[in-house]
């Protein structure tokens, strides 16, 4: 969240697994895989406590499809998942 002040403002609440589950349309599910991949980006500058609630949360959703569901599943796709250089950085990136 960002203040009045334009500053990073953390949730009012620790964030905590929650039993709930995330429903969206088929046409969206490319909007779903973007932020994932941005996540697993990101993911070595999470706090530890962070990472181990988003696994936890992220075997604990439904998804359309079977697959790992497992916290050690996730986390090892996570651990794995290989990165490669963007082929043409959009303008506004570039230093």
């Amino acid at each position: 969240m960002i203040s009045s002040r334009g500053a990073y403002v953390g949730p009012a609440l620790e964030p905590r697994v929650i039993g709930k589950t995330l429903k969206y349309k088929l046409e969206q599910e490319h909007l779903l895989r973007r932020l994932a991949s941005a996540l697993v980006l990101q993911w070595d500058e999470l706090p530890d406590a962070l990472q181990d609630l988003i696994i936890d949360q992220a075997a604990l959703v439904e998804d359309r499809e079977g697959g790992a569901s497992e916290a050690r599943d996730i986390e090892n796709f996570v651990r794995g998942a290989k990165t490669c250089a963007l082929t043409k950085m959009p303008a506004d990136q570039r230093g």
